[in-house]
Parts: C-alpha cells; sequence; structure tokens
C-alpha cells in the first residue's frame, strides 16, 4: 500500500512521497513512464480520435475516458525533477481526492464575490466568465485601461492581469529586484484599475503573472503589497506531469497561508502524450493530479497544440471536448478551461476560433471558461478588451445548445479558419486598435466586431 493509506494526506504526507519513491532519471520517467504507459491505456480502453466528429456527443466514451485517465495516474504517477524520484498514487487514494475534492471555490469581494462551481454536458447554466491573460504589456497606462476594460464588462466573473515587463525601464529579469518591484506594481496597477470601474472586489485568480521565480512569488504575495484572500494564485506544473521545489515551496507558503490555489495545466496534443487519444487522456489526468498533489482550490487547464501552439485545431477540440465531458460526469470540481487562438486581435480568424472552442468546450460542460489568448499568448500587447467582450457574449450564446446542435456550427467556423492555423494573422497591439489615452476601441474594429457578430447570427448563433 501506498504511504498515507486511506488516511487524507496533507501537503506535507503528499511531499514525503517525492522523497521516498522510486529513483529515475528524468529521461527514463519520460521515456520507460510517461510514454508507454499513456499509449497502454489508450489501447486498453479502445479510445479513438473522431476528426469527423470534433464535438463528441458519446457519454459513455466519456466516462470511459475518466476511467483510463484513472488507470492512467495508478501506473505513472508524478515525476519530482529535484529529487529525481516518482510520486506514486493507489487507485483508492484517486478516487478518495475526487471525493474530498471541493465542489465550489469562492472568489472576490463584497458585491464581486462569487463562487466557481461545476456543470454538465448540455447544461444551459451559463459558466463562469472569466477574462484576461498574463501577456506581457509594455506600458503602465496600457494596463490600466486594459483592466478597466475587462472590468466594465459587466458580466464578468474574475480576471487574469497582465504581467509588466519591465519597471522604470529596467527589464524584470527573473530573480533579480526588478522582477519584485513590476510584480508588485503589476498588482497596484490592477487594484486601482478595478476601483476606477467600480468593481473593486473583483477577484483576480493569476497572482503574480509577472513573477517567474518562488522567492519574488513568496515575496511579493505578502498582504501590504495588496494581494487579498479572496485572489487566487496559479500553481503551475513542468511538461509533462513533473514538478519541482520552486513550484512545490509556493504552494506550501500558500497552503500554509490558507490562500486560493488554482491549478496550471498546459497538457500539448504531439507532445509526450502523443496524437488526440493519449492526449485526452492527460488532459483528464491533470485533474486528478491536481487534487492529489496540489491539493487545489480549482484548476485552469490550457491545452494547445505542440506544434501550432492553439486549442482551436480540429484534433485539440476533440481531445479537450471529450476531456471537459469526461471530467464533467466523473470529476465533480471547479475548473476553467482555457483556450488559445492562433490568430491575434482585431482579426475575423480570432473571432471564429473564439466562437468553435467556447461552442465546443461550453456544451460539453466546462465549469468555467477563460477568453480565448489571442496571437498564441505570444505577442506583447496583444489583447484588448474587445476580444474578452465577444468571449462573454459568445459563452452566454452557447449555453443555448446542446453538444448535437452546436456540432455543425463548429464544423463550419473550422472551414473558415483551419486552413489558416500555420499562417494566422497576428492581428494587432493594443496601441493600434485602442486609444490609449481614452481605453476605448478604434472605430475600425468596432466595425470588424459588429460584422463578425452579424455573420455569426445570420449562421444561428443568438447574441440576444
Amino acid at each position: 500500500m501506498a504511504l498515507g493509506g486511506f488516511k487524507m494526506m496533507n501537503f506535507l504526507d503528499m511531499y514525503e512521497r517525492a522523497l521516498k519513491g522510486p529513483v529515475m532519471s528524468e529521461k527514463d520517467f519520460e521515456l520507460k513512464v510517461f510514454i508507454p504507459r499513456i499509449r497502454d491505456v489508450v489501447k486498453k480502453y479502445g479510445i479513438r480520435y473522431d476528426r469527423e466528429h470534433p464535438l463528441p456527443v458519446d457519454d459513455g466514451a466519456a466516462d470511459i475516458l475518466f476511467e483510463a485517465a484513472v488507470d492512467f495516474m495508478c501506473q505513472t504517477g508524478v515525476y519530482c525533477m529535484d529529487t529525481n524520484r516518482l510520486m506514486q498514487f493507489t487507485r483508492e487514494e484517486i478516487l478518495r481526492a475526487i471525493k474530498e475534492g471541493p465542489r465550489v471555490c469562492h472568489v472576490g469581494e463584497g458585491k464581486d464575490a462569487g463562487v466557481i462551481g461545476t456543470r454538465k454536458p448540455d447544461d444551459p447554466k451559463i459558466p463562469w466568465l472569466q477574462v484576461g491573460s498574463g501577456i506581457i504589456f509594455s506600458a503602465e497606462e496600457y494596463m490600466t485601461n486594459l483592466v478597466e476594460g475587462y472590468a466594465s464588462i459587466a458580466e464578468v466573473n474574475s480576471i487574469n492581469i497582465p504581467a509588466l515587463g519591465s519597471i522604470r525601464g529596467i527589464r524584470a529579469t527573473v530573480g533579480t529586484p526588478a522582477e519584485f518591484y513590476a510584480t508588485v506594481r503589476g498588482l497596484r496597477i490592477a487594484l486601482e484599475a478595478l476601483r476606477r470601474a467600480g468593481r473593486p472586489g473583483l477577484p483576480i485568480l493569476n497572482l503574480h503573472p509577472t513573477s517567474a521565480s518562488a522567492v519574488t512569488t513568496i515575496a511579493a504575495s505578502a498582504p501590504q503589497f495588496g494581494c487579498r484572500r479572496t485572489d487566487g494564485w496559479m500553481g503551475s506544473w513542468q511538461p509533462e506531469m513533473k514538478v519541482n521545489h520552486e513550484m512545490l515551496n509556493i504552494i506550501a507558503y500558500l497552503r500554509a497561508w490558507g490562500a486560493i490555489v488554482i491549478e496550471e495545466t498546459g497538457p500539448m496534443l504531439g507532445g509526450y502524450a502523443g496524437g488526440p487519444e493519449g492526449f485526452a487522456v492527460l488532459c483528464t489526468a491533470y485533474l486528478l493530479a491536481g487534487q492529489l498533489v496540489h491539493r487545489t482550490d480549482c484548476h485552469l487547464n490550457f491545452p494547445i497544440h505542440f506544434k501550432h501552439v492553439c486549442s482551436t485545431t480540429r484534433d485539440v477540440l476533440w481531445g479537450v471536448s471529450i476531456s471537459i465531458q469526461a471530467a464533467s460526469r466523473n470529476i465533480p470540481i471547479p475548473c476553467l478551461w482555457d483556450p488559445y487562438c492562433a490568430a491575434g486581435p482585431n482579426t475575423k480568424m480570432y473571432f471564429y476560433e473564439t466562437a468553435a472552442v467556447l461552442l465546443a468546450w461550453v456544451t460539453s460542460g466546462a465549469p468555467g471558461i477563460t477568453q480565448p489568448h489571442p496571437a498564441k499568448a505570444a505577442k506583447v500587447d496583444g489583447i484588448t478588451p474587445m476580444e474578452a467582450k465577444f468571449a462573454v457574449e459568445m459563452a452566454m450564446a452557447a449555453t443555448r445548445f446542446t453538444r448535437a446542435k452546436a456540432h455543425d456550427l463548429v464544423i463550419r467556423l473550422l472551414e473558415k479558419y483551419e486552413s489558416q492555423i500555420e499562417t494566422a494573422p497576428e492581428g494587432s497591439r493594443y496601441p493600434e486598435c485602442y486609444d490609449p489615452a481614452t481605453g476605448k476601441p478604434s472605430e475600425a474594429y468596432i466595425r470588424l466586431y459588429e460584422e463578425v457578430k452579424e455573420e455569426l447570427a445570420r449562421m444561428g448563433i443568438d447574441f440576444s
């Protein structure tokens, strides 16, 4: 029996497994454990990608995927990169972690407080609506207007704030004082912008996007710098199924403080998991790993294609959709699903991608969605409130569909952008399509936005 038996583990109990588990090299974990075992469960459970149906509608197949993910976790475990040991878990422990996991996550303050819950496939309930991204911004003025713009969308439940690339002209290099000062400054800018928008209690769920080191994250999380217990901190992983002391130290600190931990995972199609089938298993297994290792309060899953670095290809849509269905039927814990688009702001392709991915994921039962990141989240200043507004409206419109009714629309949308994935337009930077002084979009971007909405309405998407 694994250490701990049926006793509910605390974080230190879990960490013991990183000290006492089987020793192996990272390469052996990848090549002799992870890859062969994910292939084995795909074959054992008969998981098959259906290219013609990127939005699957088979509840039985979703339940089988859940069983495959549990089996995979039992066989594979989690690798600790700093101790070179395998952290192992039994099936009983995995199922117990699901049973004892959170059913809701309370965030925010005052009238902006809310509860991230769960949904089922074909559920007409509106999912939790999160907007924003940790994309780097080059100017404080842009960042202020961006956050204020997010908060001014009445339906928004929570936000992610951008990262500051520098402070007083000094690059915020990892592990330096500049990183600390930029991290603190970024939070203060965001909080002031929320007050300007009249929503001071709106939760921020990606603290701290500017910081890439444990020491800075922990130091900047002190209450005197503006951090609120009702916000959320990201707990991330190394690809795939790996943890390190840097992140475990952050989690230990947050757990001891009683802060809200948002599990952040980025499973990749075309990486160690292989094709769509293994990718679907991995997407689901990460939800189990988050409960076992980080004891998370809520998950955030941003699945992407290894080659195309987006979530809107046909095979990623299928893998994530069936994973969401498996999770929403069998892992009733709060989860935000976070897409990446190939195209950037101020392009029709971005809106087509967003419409397709939100139709697929919302109807599959995603408890919460985040605004799809434009331009693969790689463009400095490459996001605006306009994309957030569309994501909110599109997610709400998607609740009027079932999976079966949404499927043909997803196919039609794929036909509009699928051939352009490799050559997707990067789009505009914030100051190119928004007035930095007023924080208002250009007339040209407004016209494009309205044109796309009218086009989608003619396809049968009701935005009323």
